[in-house]
């Protein structure tokens, strides 16, 4: 009888590559949506003036928003760190495991909460709160995107 190999590895293999593939997707699209803003921001007086562009930038922050929170339920579900009972807990987990620095956990979890002001409160938006938003958090993305994918350089 011939001894049958049997490489338990492979699955692990493929769940690893399909995790880096849709992470690195993720991290395009959200680039693409910051991109897209930069080319919709219009100056400070602008922005008050024109309900259509304030619309669009706000969407279009929403948009990169969600990458963020779904790379991080990605990462929670493939490294099995535990069940999420908001999604505040997926940042968490991610800064107990060291995936992201306290503040980066910290500056993402207000970022989500923009996001819930922008999806569940549109009629109590702070224009002005937004535009400081869309002009001085987005280098937290950039940060994002550089502990992600040291992360993704460390999994084998």
């Amino acid at each position: 009888m011939k001894d049958i190999e049997i490489n338990i590895t492979q699955p692990t293999k493929v769940k690893l590559l399909n995790l880096k593939q849709k992470v690195i997707e993720k991290l395009h699209a959200m680039n693409v949506y910051l991109d897209e803003l930069a080319d919709l921001l219009p100056l400070e007086e602008e922005y008050y003036e024109r309900l259509q562009a304030r619309r669009a930038c706000e969407k279009t922050i929403e948009l990169a928003i969600e990458q963020v929170i779904d790379i991080a339920s990605l990462i929670v579900s493939y490294q099995k760190l535990g069940i999420p009972h908001s999604e505040d807990d997926l940042f968490t987990f991610l800064q107990k495991k060291k995936i992201l620095s306290v503040t980066l956990a910290k500056k993402i979890r207000e970022m989500k909460g923009f996001r819930n002001v922008l999806v569940h409160k549109y009629g109590e938006i702070d224009d002005r709160k937004t535009h400081h938003f869309l002009t001085t958090e987005l280098p937290d993305f950039q940060l994002f995107e550089k502990e992600i994918r040291q992360f993704l350089k460390k999994l084998k």
